[in-house]
């Protein structure tokens, strides 16, 4: 569980060009999520994170969602992730589910 702000960067190549990639992990809690606003500003790209094995954790992605496409550019590109796939001690809460992504309804295994 992330508390605050966490920060990361790799250098990539593509196509021949060298590109910085940079990683804001944000807190999901509510306590933080005035703090999380700020980070959307200038980003060109958003990994929405849920547990795959806490429901809650995904029905709160449609909050993130609304932030993020809010707080940054309109052509920001969003992925949702759903993570701890490796926790074979715990039981995903839920296996399939109907997504809304961007007005459309898509079946995804969760």
């Amino acid at each position: 569980m992330t508390i605050g702000v966490e920060f990361g960067h790799r250098y990539v190549e593509i196509d021949g060009q060298t590109i910085k990639l940079q990683i804001w992990d944000t807190a999901g809690q509510e306590a933080f999520r005035s703090i999380t606003r700020a980070y959307y500003r200038g980003a060109t790209g958003a990994l929405l994170v849920y547990d795959i094995t806490r429901r809650a954790s995904f029905d709160r992605l449609a909050e993130w969602l609304v932030d993020a496409r809010q707080n940054a550019q309109p052509n920001m590109v969003i992925m949702l992730i759903g993570n701890k796939s490796d926790l074979e001690r715990r039981e995903a809460c839920f296996q399939c589910d109907l997504v809304h992504v961007d007005g459309k309804v898509v079946k995804a295994r969760l």
